[in-house]
């Protein structure tokens, strides 16, 4: 079974130290370098445990781990997996929280501009009539919200609305990094909503992006989300 599999690849017998470690590393690499595929049942436990040399309990701790971190999916009585579709896992944002805290102001600045034109170059070639019709519910509900004063619920679907975008890029692996960074942003997002003396630039910031998708114009896509970032730029220089 291993040979058929394996392909001539075989992983590296692991020494004591470091043991769940380098199980995880020898996993990952193996799927790296395309010997366990998407969706693919792994060996058996013994089968691991005898190619790797390492004990019953090292594997199953590092299986736990490639578990939460949404690489290996596990269901009892059959076998465990490699995921069919890549998972946001917790542990992505302390990932990315330990990014933010060792970057400056205009690093971060442009991290977010990059994700967005991305995000939105995507979504431009991909989103469906469906899509913009939902993304304008959300700038409609967004409106009536923060007539009522409902601050808080406004900036909500504010960052519901960035997080939409992003799964209309229907990039699974750009949704990944855009969401776990995108969750370091909330609070600022909300802190903007807060602080935007004229909501209507807000509200015209996300309709332009709207437009930007229903008109299919990559060509605007800087000048867009420059503007829909211009009052969050100036709140983040003061802190996240």
């Amino acid at each position: 079974m291993l040979t058929e599999m394996g392909q001539g690849m075989q992983m590296i017998p692991i020494e004591s130290d470091t043991v769940v470690e380098r199980v995880i590393a020898q996993i990952t690499n193996m799927i790296s370098l395309g010997r366990f595929k998407m969706g693919q049942k792994l060996p058996s436990e013994f089968e691991l445990m005898d190619e790797l040399h390492v004990s019953r309990n090292s594997l199953r701790e590092a299986m736990k781990i490639l578990s939460a971190l949404g690489i290996v999916e596990i269901k009892r009585g059959d076998g465990t997996y490699i995921c069919q579709r890549v998972k946001p896992s917790m542990f992505d944002s302390v990932i990315y929280s330990l990014i933010m805290e060792s970057s400056t102001e205009e690093e971060i600045i442009e991290l977010r501009q990059t994700l967005d034109e991305a995000v939105l170059s995507h979504a431009i070639r991909k989103c469906t009539q469906n899509d913009i019709d939902h993304l304008q519910e959300m700038i409609e509900q967004m409106r009536a919200f923060f007539a009522e004063g409902s601050i808080s619920r406004a900036a909500k679907l504010d960052y519901q609305f960035h997080m939409y975008l992003t799964q209309c890029s229907r990039n699974s692996f750009l949704s990944r990094i855009v969401t776990g960074v995108y969750r370091l942003f909330e609070g600022s997002i909300e802190k903007n909503i807060r602080t935007e003396e004229l909501f209507a630039m807000a509200d015209e910031h996300h309709q332009e992006i709207v437009d930007c998708l229903i008109a299919r114009d990559e060509s605007q896509i800087r000048r867009v989300v420059t503007n829909s970032l211009s009052s969050w730029r100036q709140n983040v220089r003061q802190k996240i």
